[in-house]
């Protein structure tokens, strides 16, 4: 995966036995697992013993022994994509449109299409100044998401070409155009603001080394979810795109999505966002009578108050503030 962010292996329970066994089943998903993720380790639990597995020599199920520690979370660059896009949709399309996720979808690929076309040409600048690709990243480096982001920017040359348009047309071509309004379309404005993450666990790697992953965080993780997740405004000709908003979870940042205006989210997003919470929520269930850290407690603390901060913009508010 592109920042390194993936499976470390699999759990499952044994609830009416008191023997902690492998079988050849879980020997059999260990294996298909490790040889995607090398070093991937087996849980098994009978409620009360644990016990540890890992893939050996010769496909071999090993057990092993841990030991845990307190891993350091790794720093990251902050990226900022700020820009306006024209999308010009021919009045065909709109008189017609039965299903508007279709159009989202259209309106999504071309994008896509446009930013994958001019990649090459978006700079990276901090203070001001250009990134070059053969920079280290180490000095762009932070640990929170307050810190100043480096802005991806699309190349004043692209843009001395004139207004950036997308076309979306009855043959699905779309193209960058600089000519006047044209009769047959409407022009809708898209402002695409992201700003994501990127983690870099080797401080020594140039830009250039993490080109794809700016490119598929930024892409496909973050813009084309947003717009898949649009609200066309057909009055005011414009397309809304939700904003993101960060858990800190740990010290990592988990992205939900949500909209100024608070009428939208409960239209959008009120109901899967609650039950993404509600399961982050009931993580800590099985803490609630051990006995923690400082340090671990105010993590816990942090996460619940950023829980709070973004279910005031949905209708479960109350219900959170409740109960938890």
């Amino acid at each position: 995966m592109p920042q390194g962010i993936g499976p470390i292996g699999i759990y499952h329970s044994h609830p009416f036995s008191s023997e902690i066994f492998h079988s050849h089943t879980d020997d059999s998903t260990l294996l298909s697992l490790s040889n995607q993720f090398s070093n991937c380790v087996s849980i098994v639990t009978n409620g009360k013993d644990i016990n540890y597995y890992q893939m050996g020599k010769e496909s071999k199920t090993i057990e092993i022994n841990v030991k845990y520690i307190e891993p350091e979370i790794p720093k990251f660059l902050l990226i900022l994509f700020d820009e306006t896009l024209l999308i010009k949709i021919n009045k065909s399309i709109l008189n017609n449109v039965e299903n508007v996720s279709n159009l989202k979808i259209r309106i999504l690929n071309e994008v896509n299409n446009f930013l994958e076309n001019i990649w090459s040409d978006l700079e990276l600048f901090a203070n001001y100044s250009k990134i070059s690709e053969n920079d280290v990243v180490t000095k762009y480096l932070v640990n929170n998401l307050k810190a100043r982001p480096i802005q991806l920017k699309i190349s004043a040359e692209t843009k001395n070409k004139g207004k950036i348009q997308i076309v979306i047309d009855n043959d699905n071509e779309s193209n960058i155009i600089t000519d006047s309004i044209d009769n047959d379309y409407k022009y809708y404005r898209l402002d695409l603001n992201a700003k994501v993450p990127i983690y870099v666990s080797n401080d020594n790697k140039i830009f250039k080394d993490i080109n794809n992953a700016i490119k598929t965080e930024l892409l496909s993780n973050n813009i084309l979810q947003k717009i898949y997740n649009c609200v066309i405004d057909y009055d005011k000709k414009i397309i809304i795109t939700p904003d993101d908003f960060y858990l800190n979870f740990f010290g990592f940042y988990i992205r939900v999505l949500y909209f100024n205006k608070n009428e939208l989210n409960e239209f959008e997003f009120s109901h899967r966002t609650f039950d993404l919470i509600y399961k982050f929520i009931s993580l800590f269930n099985s803490l609630l009578n051990k006995e923690l850290s400082n340090k671990f407690k105010s993590q816990i603390k942090t996460f619940f108050n950023d829980i709070k901060k973004i279910s005031k913009k949905f209708s479960w508010h109350y219900e959170i503030n409740k109960n938890y």
